[in-house]
């Protein structure tokens, strides 16, 4: 049985106790970054011959020192909010941090000819490869919020027992493990429509790059004429990587199918009250069976949202800020770099 750090408890900010005020305020209000995000460096990385990423790198001067590894969700980027806090905070344990943006992401549409979805491991398989000549000696830790959670839960999974030497821990927050029982919630209620709505303008816009620069693969219309995410899936994701429909698509890309092949530490942080992804029993049952995974499971903090009404506390570990989630992910990769390092 895994050793287990005591986490304080999450008291969401008085102003934020709704569901869907976290989930926006989540997404919405800025961390405070100073000179961290202006000292990134930008680097493309070739994922395959017609692929490239493109990563935001802080290196801290000895490259001896952990390394922390983050994906973000769907339609998102290393310049999300939630990106940002975790990596500054990572950035001034003194760790390097290394911010994916998946193919299509982060200005990356016209690098590759392809789409993404949530079980695609090749962005992340590449910045290990890279991660294993540039850092060779530093411990790693993975983390990832939302979609980024399933797509590092894939890439570990398929790794089995054969992972990385250095990989040590794996942090997914708000994370769909269960695709089907997500679909459904996205599809209900007038709220989740305006989320599904913005997360379709932002598909279109993708998509106009794409047509741009592959004519020959994808029409000037490609991004229009979408009511919600299983149209668009049914027309692009679906077809473009060998499912056969958009509901094959939520059942095989789901992740929960994989989580009993995850064979490093792992933290799990959700929220009751999640409105765009619940906890389902499904997902709550392959954690339990799956030593290897822990489940930090509140009661509120809508979808990564988790702002506190201050910065929590305990005996061991004191908060940066009031971003409770993310303080989370930097106090248990701390405690999993530290055992590591005293079992060597």
């Amino acid at each position: 049985m895994l050793e287990k750090p005591r986490f304080p408890a999450f008291f969401p900010h008085p102003l934020l106790r709704d569901q869907h005020a976290m989930t926006i305020a989540g997404s919405m209000l800025p961390r405070p970054s100073g000179p961290f995000d202006s000292i990134s460096e930008k680097k493309w990385l070739a994922v395959d011959s017609q692929t490239s990423i493109l990563l935001e790198l802080n290196v801290q001067p000895d490259r001896v020192k952990p390394v922390l590894v983050m994906v973000h969700g769907l339609s998102g980027s290393s310049q999300s909010p939630y990106m940002l806090g975790v990596a500054q905070k990572a950035f001034l344990q003194g760790w390097s941090v290394i911010r994916i943006n998946i193919r299509n992401c982060g200005g990356s549409e016209k690098r590759t000819p392809t789409l993404y979805h949530a079980a695609l491991t090749d962005d992340v398989e590449a910045t290990f490869d890279y991660i294993a000549k540039e850092f060779p000696l530093a411990p790693i830790a993975l983390a990832g919020y939302s979609l980024g959670g399933s797509i590092i839960t894939h890439t570990v999974a398929k790794w089995g027992k054969q992972l990385p030497p250095n990989l040590k821990a794996m942090v997914c927050v708000s994370t769909p493990f269960n695709l089907v029982s997500t679909s459904r919630t996205m599809h209900k209620g007038f709220m989740n429509r305006m989320y599904m709505k913005k997360f379709l303008l932002g598909f279109a816009k993708s998509m106009k790059n794409k047509a741009a620069e592959y004519p020959e693969l994808y029409p000037q219309d490609a991004g229009y004429g979408y009511e919600d995410f299983y149209s668009f899936d049914k027309q692009w994701t679906a077809p473009s990587f060998g499912f056969d429909s958009a509901s094959d698509y939520y059942d095989r890309a789901s992740a929960l199918h994989v989580i009993p092949k995850i064979e490093i530490p792992t933290l799990i942080i959700h929220s009751e009250d999640d409105p765009l992804v619940p906890y389902c029993e499904p997902t709550r049952e392959a954690v339990e069976n799956n030593p290897n995974l822990r489940l930090l499971l509140s009661k509120h903090g809508g979808h990564c949202g988790f702002f506190g009404a201050q910065a929590a506390n305990s005996l061991t570990w004191a908060d940066a800020d009031r971003w409770w989630a993310e303080n989370r992910v930097i106090e248990y990769c701390a405690f999993r770099f530290e055992k590591a390092q005293n079992t060597q």
